[in-house]
């Protein structure tokens, strides 16, 4: 079955799991903020069309105030607000692992053991197989001194252990229903197209930020990381970004 109405694909995208307010509003000012300011009124509306109350919006708006994300500003009767230079840099650094699109090529993967046992390794570019034996992507700097393989596949019971049950599950589901969202971008207006994509950037995001961007040979056959980076790509290119200027005038 396609769901194919608004209300259906936002209900599903919900769904996936619990939507905290403040981590919802950083996607939406990746999403919308880049160098501009964003109305308070703007926030507001979309925040509610995705089932956050007015009161839940403004905690986490001073919760990100608080951790200098965000700074605000009054402009006559409206509050106005833009990521600071730390908001932009973490944005900016998450970007091409949220919005990257799938490799034409595969890429590869290298292994590297290191000299001693390490747990200080950030596990979103890195993932341990044993205490000094890690895979990441090719691109990625190994620590000074480790011993570096870059092997062309690997076995399926080893495939298997760098895949966690809570990231297998989480793109089962997500790739479910992604690959049953269906509309026509034509009848939504620009708040709707920005809620959408706000709501699939987020439940992709996610994801694809708590693991290393491993090519599919490192990966078992029911991974369903790489199809669902592929529809989000396809979703989000059938769903143009709205300017600022129409999601004020809705």
């Amino acid at each position: 079955m396609l769901f194919s109405s608004y209300n259906k694909s936002v209900r599903l995208l919900t769904q996936l799991g619990p939507i905290r307010a403040w981590s919802l509003l950083v996607t939406v000012f990746g999403e919308l903020s880049g160098e501009n300011a964003v109305d308070g009124p703007v926030l507001t509306s979309i925040m509610r069309e995705i089932g956050i109350k007015p009161e839940a919006t403004r905690v986490a708006l001073h919760r990100l105030r608080n951790d200098g994300w965000i700074t605000s500003q009054r402009l006559g009767r409206i509050s106005q607000y833009k990521l600071t230079a730390k908001g932009a840099h973490d944005s900016a650094a998450a970007r091409p692992r949220i919005y990257g699109r799938p490799q034409k090529t595969e890429e590869k993967m290298q292994f590297f053991i290191t000299k001693t046992s390490d747990n200080s390794l950030d596990p979103a570019s890195y993932t341990q197989i044993t205490s000094r034996i890690f895979v990441c992507e090719i691109s990625t700097v190994c620590p000074p001194e480790a011993i570096i393989l870059e092997p062309t596949h690997l076995p399926i019971w080893l495939s298997k252990q760098i895949e966690s049950d809570y990231l297998r599950q989480g793109y089962d589901n997500l790739f479910q229903v992604l690959s049953n969202i269906s509309f026509n971008v034509e009848t939504f207006s620009p708040l709707q197209i920005a809620v959408v994509r706000i709501l699939i950037v987020h439940v992709w995001r996610r994801l694809t930020l708590k693991h290393p961007t491993l090519p599919r040979t490192a990966h078992s056959a029911s991974w369903h990381g790489h199809d669902c980076r592929a529809l989000v790509t396809t979703l989000l290119d059938n769903l143009p970004r709205p300017a600022q200027k129409l999601l004020k005038a809705t």
